[in-house]
């Protein structure tokens, strides 16, 4: 089946793809009125079907595709047979069918498979040829590395690939890569067991560009280049992969296709295109780590839902280069398809100013920005559940040159990871993977209102609260050396991803942003530790100006401005037991995680 998301009188609905018999021409079909067309055939005397009525969900059909995919293997068996029965149907029986229950494909406007994907997770380095043939690199370390994409870089068929007043010019990059969609929730998952989650495919095209290159002072020009001072690990993926997270920098589609359409992931031919001409083509069995175990690794600290996305990462060349002039030429287009999966075509355009939200080429932004929700009214009215998005900094105090042998920078470094390792007070979840523990204090801020290119970012700042951090040091002892760079400093970014491993207390309200010199306290049982958050070199200002400047953030949204020297390791000997970690700021309230190992069991 051929699964899309798509817009119809400005509603956001879901179908499956039919090709009409006759024409050939491709039709979405909504399910509901598929179903309720059947019915007042079947009500005809003389239809044959008065007393056999066909019968599937009735009007209990879900409003979006991901919603659907929530039905799980339930939905998609109900589905099947629908699809079946209507293709049938309109092949042999009325095919008026299609325009009573869709629409032609052409005729609307196709959204990302998954409009808001709550993962939406890419691999990197994912192919033999990253590694082949490198004196440099003797062994691999057989566990992903990847990054966290926000909603805004999903876009759909046809939308543009937007920079903001010529960011990321002069040089931009794309690739083909085969993603995964989840149908079916998990965590623990056995590898053996792990095909039995994915609902199927689509096509991502992974574009990236140089805006966090260009801003390091003097590097502007320099493409995909850093001065030394920023050669740490931590500052280059923050260039890197904020070079991917950048709104509509991850065009997704045209369709989920189901496994059944697809067989075998792994012998697929994959292209590459630009404005017509091939640039590369790649095999999807070049993959070094298959959807199996990525999937049973993930889920040994994280949960998966129906609706996440996973992308493998070129299998090809990667980082096929656009020059500028092509990056401005309003014909110029990005082409890629993947065998049995799909076709996906995106423009480039360049803006003149500020992208305006409400016709956003993102439908994740332009949806909250028209729909009356692109704000919270007060502190209280946040929760956990609220945010999208959650971002770090990384090496943001004063002591860690000498603590993590990150060096002071002017420009702030960055990831963001899933919004649900957040949490509240109470139980944190300690999965059966974990080692010790390293749980610190930090101070975080909420976003209060949709920001893009924020110049002054205290006034998106809907309010302040004590964060305790939970780091799981099973991933940094899981590196086998000699490893790579990026082998080496992913953990710390891993290391938070848990379920509910960041705690975020009650938010307060600092009307004169005065967040500076108040005191951080962090105890665990017997043990504690202090500092003051004039620790901090970055603020939230700067932070949400740097990150907005290529990445819109949503209300609800979650900015920590990461660790600093007052922080604590427990041993699993020390945890077993259980543990109550409690955390507060100066003014800000108090917060705490109460530390326990969980018992595993595959869900």
């Amino acid at each position: 089946m051929r699964l899309a998301s798509y817009l119809a009188d400005g509603v956001e609905r879901w179908g499956f793809v039919v090709d009409e018999p006759t024409t050939g021409q491709a039709w979405v079909v909504e399910p509901a009125r598929a179903e309720a067309f059947l019915a007042r055939y079947a009500s005809i005397p003389s239809s044959g079907l008065v007393a056999s009525r066909p019968r599937f969900r009735g009007d209990d059909w879900p409003a979006t595709l991901v919603e659907f995919l929530a039905l799980e293997d339930e939905g998609m068996a109900a589905l099947s047979r629908l699809v079946t029965y209507v293709e049938r149907f309109v092949g042999q029986s009325d095919a008026t069918l299609l325009p009573r229950a869709g629409s032609p494909v052409d005729d609307v406007e196709l959204l990302a498979p998954v409009p808001r994907p709550r993962l939406y997770w890419g691999l990197v380095a994912n192919a033999p040829s990253f590694v082949r043939n490198k004196p440099g690199i003797p062994i691999v370390n057989l566990f992903p590395l990847g990054h966290q994409r926000p909603q805004g870089a999903a876009i759909g068929p046809g939308a543009p690939v937007t920079f903001r007043n010529g960011h990321h010019l002069p040089l931009m990059a794309y690739n083909v890569e085969l993603a995964v969609v989840i149908g079916r929730a998990g965590r623990y998952i056995p590898l053996e067991r792990a095909m039995e989650h994915v609902a199927g495919y689509t096509v991502v095209n992974d574009v990236s560009g140089t805006y966090y290159y260009d801003i390091v002072p003097g590097n502007a020009g320099r493409g995909y280049s850093l001065p030394e001072g920023y050669s740490d690990w931590l500052y280059q993926v923050t260039a890197s992969w904020g070079g991917k997270k950048a709104d509509t920098l991850a065009p997704m589609g045209p369709f989920l296709v189901t496994k059944d359409e697809v067989g075998d992931p792994y012998d697929l031919l994959m292209y590459t295109r630009q404005t017509g001409r091939t640039r590369d083509r790649a095999h999807s069995g070049a993959t070094l780590l298959g959807i199996e175990r990525v999937i049973s690794w993930y889920s040994s600290f994280a949960s998966l839902y129906p609706g996440d996305v996973l992308h493998f990462a070129t299998m090809g060349v990667d980082g096929l280069p656009v020059s500028p002039g092509d990056v401005a030429d309003p014909r110029t287009l990005l082409e890629v398809e993947i065998e049995d999966v799909g076709t996906l075509v995106n423009p480039v355009a360049v803006a003149e100013g500020p992208v305006p939200l409400e016709s956003h080429p993102s439908y994740a932004v332009r949806q909250v920005a028209a729909s009356g929700a692109s704000s919270l009214e007060s502190p209280q009215a946040w929760t956990p559940g609220s945010a999208r998005h959650f971002y770090t900094s990384f090496g943001n105090h004063e002591t860690a040159a000498e603590v993590e042998g990150l060096a002071r920078l002017e420009v702030p470094r960055f990831l963001n990871g899933p919004a649900s390792s957040l949490g509240i007070s109470g139980p944190v979840e300690i999965p059966p993977r974990a080692t010790h523990l390293v749980v610190g204090i930090e101070l975080a801020v909420v976003i209060r209102a949709l920001a893009a290119e924020a110049q002054d970012g205290r006034e998106f700042v809907l309010g302040y609260a004590p964060l305790i951090s939970v780091c799981d040091r099973s991933f940094a002892d899981a590196v086998v050396e000699p490893a790579r760079t990026g082998e080496r400093g992913i953990p710390a970014m891993y290391g938070r991803w848990a379920d509910g491993f960041n705690v975020v207390g009650s938010l307060a309200p600092l009307p004169d942003h005065d967040w500076r010199g108040r005191a951080m306290s962090l105890t665990a049982g017997s043990r504690a530790a202090a500092g003051p958050t004039s620790e901090y070199l970055a603020g939230p200002d700067e932070l949400i100006r740097t990150i907005s400047a290529m990445i819109t953030l949503f209300p609800g949204d979650v900015i920590t401005l990461g660790s600093t020297a007052a922080r604590l390791v427990l041993t699993r000997d020390e945890y077993e037991a259980g543990v109550v970690v409690r955390g507060g700021i100066e003014g800000l309230g108090e917060v705490y995680a109460e530390i326990a190992p969980s018992i595993p069991a595959t869900r």
